[in-house]
């Protein structure tokens, strides 16, 4: 026997409307959850970005200061390099100079400079257009200058001159 005219029905402990806004909290909840966990994934890949970009930045400054190095040290060498180069031309010019003060009764066979000396073997025609054209010349320029005379049968002279100086004649260029 039934003492109501329905059915009898189950009562839910939560009303259908509490059962839609618990299950939107809980959407909510989830989708912070996920923006949270999204948001310390970007954080650690920008952490990594970040020691990636500051080790890109060391060896850079570091590449920088070694290029630096290597400019300053290619300055010093092109400033060497200039001044060997201007030496070489003095020196060029002074054994220049040496050449023709050589009259053209004297022949040279040979010749060799050295940092203090020079050395000239060769034939001329009189001992006296030797000394009064080359032996004084050279000694205007070195300190010490003596020639030594050997006949040859055409009549013509043979001659060593070998001429000295207390500072040599690069050292003069440098100056």
């Amino acid at each position: 026997m039934t003492y109501s005219f329905t059915k009898a029905t189950s009562k839910h402990i939560l009303k259908p409307a509490t059962k839609i806004w618990g299950f939107y909290f809980i959407l909510a909840f989830g989708i912070l959850i996920g923006f949270r966990v999204h948001l310390l994934m970007q954080v650690e890949d920008l952490k990594e970005m970040q020691n990636t970009l500051k080790a890109e930045q060391e060896q850079i400054a570091e590449t920088t200061d070694s290029l630096i190095k290597e400019g300053e040290r290619l300055y010093y060498e092109l400033g060497v390099t200039t001044k060997i180069k201007q030496r070489d031309e003095k020196l060029r010019q002074q054994i220049e100079n040496i050449l023709n003060m050589i009259p053209d009764k004297v022949a040279i066979s040979e010749i060799r400079f050295e940092n203090n000396r020079l050395f000239m073997r060769g034939i001329t025609a009189s001992r006296e257009l030797f000394e009064t054209s080359l032996q004084s010349q050279l000694r205007a320029i070195y300190t010490t200058s003596n020639a030594s005379f050997y006949e040859l049968p055409s009549g013509w002279l043979n001659f060593e001159s070998i001429s000295q100086t207390d500072d040599g004649l690069i050292d003069r260029v440098d100056d």
